[in-house]
């Protein structure tokens, strides 16, 4: 009966009879149609929320509120009603059923209410004599606009009786396009629903709160507890096959410009990682990017045994057609003082296990890279980019020593280019269905000089076809070449000397092409992709890499436990990579990921761990 009565109001035509008598003040005479809106984007306030139940549906962003609900807005009006549904990426909510608005100006009953925070309109249909509509403008209730038309979905309730609820409270804070805080909040997580202190929601289209400073994890369950318009702090649960299930935390502070970010991970392990990082545009033009991390070995937050750290300064400079960019990098292998001597003299912590390291090295880098640029018209297709830079790396306790010299600082500068062929339509499809071949080639050659004298040539060659077969599938085929050499001139004996040949203390093979290698490497690669995505649900995809290098590659330590990869000397010769991601619901993908690498050095076949990874 009331989505009938509210269809039925919708469509009345604007009245021209007499209206329903205004608030106490008079009205403002009525102009032909409802003022447009102010160019810029107005304010929004938070307003609050509380009913007998509140129900949020993560998959489609829609909050709904039934029995003795009642809204207190930011600009004062006060709303009361029976149900409730806030589109909150549409930002806006209608309020219906026995309606009460209360103004500074009066008390009004009515069907509906709904307020359309984008456009700073709010809608009113009131109870009176006749069926009348009333519009504000910019919350001004003082000064309605009477028997306007009302757009065609005002008074429009959404169907969610088929949708999951994520979340069900009896009040909460919601401040447009920004966050929703929910008091005291029962959270269904599939398996169960657990009560919860407070849940802080937020979905502004700042990007700035999409930064993560955590480490990999291969499933995270965040709860984001508190938070604001420029704030967020959340804990995590997580898992990864080394530590097991531990605790993390993380907080944003952030603005249009800028974002500050700060974790630790693991919370409950005695070896956890601290990471802060900051970004600024300062114009723009310009901006600056900054990383810190810590690794320490402690139980809790006591002294640790052991603390690394590193951090990384990043300023760049924008230029017609090229950029500037200034990169700094310092390390610390040990941050704490220095012990007394234990053992044999060693310099530890504890026990020689964590032992003290007083190297901490840095580099910095000032680079010069261009934009894209294409050829002559003769030639549309090609493009290509320069570079350039200088810099150096300096270590107290030496970079290098040659002919009995030590280098404790190494100044170098590089230049190179970028030729390609970004996305050249080869064989068009003639029957519009988007199935056309595509080519993409890169040629890249780079040389760096270093005061040591010696300098290294890096040349990278690339081509790729892209085709897709069908609605569901997709195909990709690339040839890879990477040539580096490093120059010493009469030191080439010296750096790279001559071996009869190499044995691997692992296996007990032997590898002819090292006794050759003086300094000169080559990686080959074919890479072969099939991607298949049946529905937005479930995609999967199968590549096949073949590798051919020179010197060629060496099985390094069988695998151990908790390690990814194996540690080989150079690419695995094949690798066969699968990855299966299902969609279990609108909000939670499960990705799966292995390979096989065709029993490499005798043992290699399946990778020492598999990875599942849970992506909310």
């Amino acid at each position: 009966m009331l989505l009938a009565t509210l269809a039925m109001l919708a469509m009345l035509p604007a009245q021209a009879a007499e209206p329903v008598p205004a608030p106490s003040q008079p009205p403002i005479p009525l102009p032909t149609s409802v003022p447009a809106a102010a160019p810029k984007a107005p304010t929004f306030g938070a307003f609050s929320l509380t009913a007998r139940e509140i129900d949020f549906y993560s998959a489609r962003y829609i909050l709904t509120a039934n029995g003795n609900v009642e809204v207190k807005l930011a600009d004062g009006a006060r709303l009361t009603g029976e149900t409730f549904a806030m589109d909150v990426r549409l930002n806006r909510f209608v309020i219906a059923g026995n309606v009460k608005l209360v103004t500074a100006g009066g008390t009004y009953d009515g069907v509906a209410f709904a307020d359309f925070f984008d456009f700073d309109r709010q809608y009113f249909v009131p109870l009176g004599d006749e069926p009348d509509r009333w519009t504000y403008a910019h919350s001004d209730y003082a000064h309605p606009y009477f028997g306007r038309d009302m757009p065609g979905d005002t008074f429009f309730l959404p169907d969610v009786s088929h949708d999951r609820i994520f979340i069900s409270t009896w009040k909460c804070v919601v401040q447009p396009r920004e966050s929703i805080k929910f008091d005291t909040p029962t959270i269904n997580f599939g398996l169960a629903k657990l009560p919860w202190p407070s849940y802080f929601l937020n979905f502004t289209a700042n990007p700035n709160f999409a930064q993560n400073s955590l480490p990999g994890a291969f499933v995270d369950g965040p709860y984001d507890a508190l938070g604001g318009g420029h704030s967020l702090f959340t804990p995590h649960v997580r898992y990864d096959n080394l530590d097991g299930v531990f605790l993390a935390a993380e907080a944003h502070q952030v603005s249009d410009r800028h974002y500050l970010v700060g974790s630790i991970s693991p919370l409950t392990r005695p070896f956890k990682q601290y990471n802060f990082d900051a970004f600024d545009r300062l114009s723009p033009k310009m901006q600056v990017q900054a990383s810190f991390q810590e690794s320490a070995f402690q139980s809790d937050f006591k002294t640790p045994l052991s603390a690394t750290a590193f951090s990384n300064v990043r300023i760049t400079a924008g230029l017609p057609h090229s950029y500037l960019q200034l990169n700094a990098d310092q390390y610390w292998d040990s941050l704490l003082a220095q012990p007394a001597p234990g053992i044999n003299g060693l310099y530890y912590y504890g026990d020689p296990t964590h032992n003290w390291v007083p190297n901490h090295p840095n580099d910095v880098q000032l680079s010069w890279i261009g934009t894209q640029n294409r050829f002559v018209k003769t030639v549309p297709y090609f493009v290509f980019s320069l570079r350039s830079g200088i810099g150096l790396a300096h270590e107290g306790y030496g970079e290098q020593v040659l002919g009995g010299v030590v280098y404790s600082t190494i100044w170098n500068h590089f230049a190179g280019f970028n030729i390609a062929v970004p996305g050249l339509d080869l064989i068009p499809d003639r029957a519009n269905l988007r199935r056309d071949l595509y080519l993409n080639m890169s040629f890249d050659r780079q040389r760096q000089w270093y005061d040591v004298p010696h300098f290294v040539d890096t040349t990278v060659t690339n081509a790729t076809l892209s085709k897709r077969l069908d609605r569901h599938v997709s195909m990709l085929v690339g040839y890879s070449v990477t040539n580096t050499g490093d120059f010493w001139g009469p030191n080439q004996s010296v750096i790279y000397p001559s071996i009869t040949t190499y044995e691997s203390p692992f296996t007990g093979q032997t590898y002819p092409s090292w006794a050759a290698f003086d300094g000169f490497q080559t990686q080959r690669s074919f890479v072969g992709q099939l991607l298949y995505t049946p529905s937005s649900a479930f995609a999967t995809s199968i590549q096949l890499r073949h590798n051919k290098d020179f010197p060629e590659p060496i099985p390094g330590l069988a695998p151990q436990p908790n390690v990814l990869a194996w540690q080989n000397y150079g690419v695995t010769p094949n690798q066969l990579t699968y990855e299966l991601r299902f969609r279990v619901t609108p909000i939670l993908t499960i990705d799966f990921l292995d390979s096989y690498y065709f029993n490499f050095g005798g043992y290699q076949k399946w990778s020492p761990n598999y990875q599942i990874t849970v992506l909310p």
